[in-house]
């Protein structure tokens, strides 16, 4: 039998086959690689779709909520007896969500622009400032709103009675609630306490009660319980119609004044559509004298916390 050596270059069958193989199993290989990375990728993208349309319901929900708390302070008998604007939470079931909505008007909050360093040291006492350093931080505000240059116009629009019209940066130095962190001592741990109970946009003196939230009047040093029982008398009363009681103690501190109320207000608004996703938005409106067809002036808008 004549054996034929295999010359250079050749490969037999068996070796062909095999290569074959194992080029179709990296093809095959590559392929399921691929199909499962794009699959993934669709899921991510999914997911984010899913993720921003979830999103963007919640915040529409916040928005609602938003424009239902304006419509019932328009309203002034509904909002004296039934939703006074004092901070107290309500709950709104909407497009099958739900909205927290507080509804504060500007004379229930500490002024930036106005209160004296007892307000503003009681305030820092209620947010867990040390005695020291709770004077230096009202000597600082103090001292920043007397830096204002006489003559030019505030950016909150707001004249001396709080109504808009003139007035200058001796009288109204910060422009908004978050320029108190610029305050050396300020840090964001005392200014997240806080922040929620203040205002620029108005000149009033003091803290009207009635119109107080309940963690305000903690912070001002009013125990809980208290507190927990003025907010029950206070409703009562609203939905009675009638005056509201005193708060008990209420002389024994120089900064609250006798009443009053601006009609601008601050609304927060914490929604949670049906998914589960949840939005916040803050927002100051003031819908006095309003031209025709809009129903409100915003004054500030912050989303988130």
């Amino acid at each position: 039998m004549n054996h034929h050596p295999m010359t250079a270059g050749c490969v037999s069958p068996s070796t062909q086959r095999g290569m074959i193989l194992v080029i179709v199993l990296w093809i095959v290989t590559l392929l399921a690689v691929l199909a499962g990375t794009f699959a993934y990728a669709m899921r991510i993208e999914t997911r984010l779709a899913s993720s921003t349309v979830e999103r963007a319901q919640a915040r529409a929900l916040a928005e609602a909520g938003m424009v239902y708390a304006v419509a019932w302070q328009l309203d002034h008998e509904a909002s004296r007896t039934s939703w006074p604007p004092n901070g107290d939470p309500h709950l709104w079931a909407f497009g099958g969500g739900q909205v927290q909505i507080r509804v504060s008007d500007v004379f229930g909050l500490v002024n930036l622009n106005t209160a004296d360093a007892e307000l503003l040291k009681t305030l820092f006492a209620g947010a867990g400032v040390e005695p020291g350093q709770q004077e230096r931080l009202a000597e600082a505000i103090l001292e920043s709103r007397q830096l204002g240059q006489s003559g030019m116009q505030s950016n909150t629009g707001f004249g001396p009675t709080g109504f808009l019209g003139g007035s200058s940066l001796n009288s109204v130095r910060f422009a908004s609630v978050e320029e108190l962190q610029k305050i050396a001592g300020i840090t964001p741990e005392i200014y997240h306490r806080i922040a929620a109970v203040l205002t620029t946009f108005s000149n009033h003196q003091g803290v009207n009660p009635e119109l107080a939230s309940a963690d305000l009047l903690q912070a001002l040093g009013f125990d809980e319980r208290t507190v927990a029982d003025y907010i029950v008398a206070r409703a009562r009363a609203a939905a009675d119609g009638a005056d509201t009681p005193p708060l008990p103690g209420i002389d024994k501190q120089s900064f609250f004044s006798a009443g009053g109320t601006m009609k601008v207000y601050h609304i927060a608004t914490t929604a949670e559509a049906e998914t589960g996703t949840t939005a916040t938005l803050r927002v100051v409106v003031d819908p006095r004298a309003i031209p025709s067809g809009q129903t409100m002036r915003l004054l500030s808008w912050r989303d988130g916390r």
